[in-house]
């Protein structure tokens, strides 16, 4: 007494029953197949799929001399975030969409506490000429009280601010976006240390710079901003930043040609200071 086929192919033989009289050798044939079905669906949601081989420990190379694809797709995603600085701008708007998967990035950078000390303020076109301008009347109010100017003359602070000027037409022109990094002091009930508060801030932004070299042509980079206008209060009141928050500068981004050259080097005797101890 033979036994009955599984119940997914008794199922698709009744659905091959609903249509129109095949031949009877591709009704056999169909019935044939059958069994791979399960095996295709599995593998068309991941199981057994280069995905999961990814994520498996074992598919981890212990002697370091074959990587594992994840350290093959992970590096080179690290060595491409490079700054990109306006000398190489061109007049193209990054999409919205783009910016947005960047703040999805950041969102996802480590932090210690309830709630990530983060904010991000991101200023389009019209923002980031009113930003400018209102570190321009800053300088303007304060320019001998500052650092940079405080042992200079007026001709010398009247040449620097005619140069920023130009530069928000000129140099910032072809920015995209401006983000302002914000440090949220205390972002929840338990109060932590300025210094870890700061360094996942700082992670989020790396996050972003990572996530930016995904999109060929788009540019990126992190400016202190000038410091004195950056620390003020009017900063912090355009803003909209508590008391304690600190604005950490600006992430430009911008766009540039995808085929744009990186002469960068970085070599272990140069780039890396690491010390090993058994």
């Amino acid at each position: 007494m033979s036994c009955p086929p599984p119940l997914f192919v008794q199922g698709t033989m009744r659905l091959l029953d609903v249509f129109p009289p095949a031949p009877q050798a591709v009704r056999w044939l169909c019935y044939a197949l059958l069994p791979l079905v399960p095996a295709l669906l599995l593998r068309e949601i991941g199981f057994g799929s280069r995905q999961a081989r990814i994520a498996s420990p074992d598919n981890v190379e212990a002697d370091g001399e074959k990587p594992a694809d994840a350290y093959v797709q992970l590096l080179p995603c690290i060595r491409s975030r490079r700054s990109v600085f306006p000398k190489s701008y061109v007049d193209r708007q990054v999409k919205p969409h783009v910016m947005k998967k960047l703040l999805e990035a950041a969102m996802w950078a480590p932090f210690h506490g309830p709630r990530p000390p983060w904010r991000f303020v991101v200023l389009g076109r019209k923002a980031m000429i009113d930003m400018q301008r209102m570190t321009l009347n800053f300088y303007d109010n304060n320019w001998r009280e500052t650092p940079r100017f405080g042992d200079g003359t007026e001709a010398e602070y009247l040449s620097w601010r005619k140069r920023t000027e130009e530069e928000i037409l000129g140099r910032w022109g072809p920015v995209s976006y401006m983000v302002a990094i914000v440090m949220q002091r205390q972002a929840g009930s338990k109060r932590m240390p300025e210094w870890e508060e700061a360094a996942a801030v700082a992670c989020a932004v790396q996050n972003m710079h990572l996530q930016a070299s995904a999109f060929p042509g788009v540019a990126c980079y992190w400016s202190s901003w000038h410091a004195a206008a950056r620390d003020s209060e009017d900063m912090r009141v355009f803003l909209g930043m508590g008391a304690e928050d600190k604005c950490l500068g600006y992430f430009i981004v911008a766009a540039c040609e995808p085929t744009l050259k990186d002469f960068r080097e970085r070599k272990p005797e140069t780039h890396l200071s690491a010390e090993w101890r058994d």
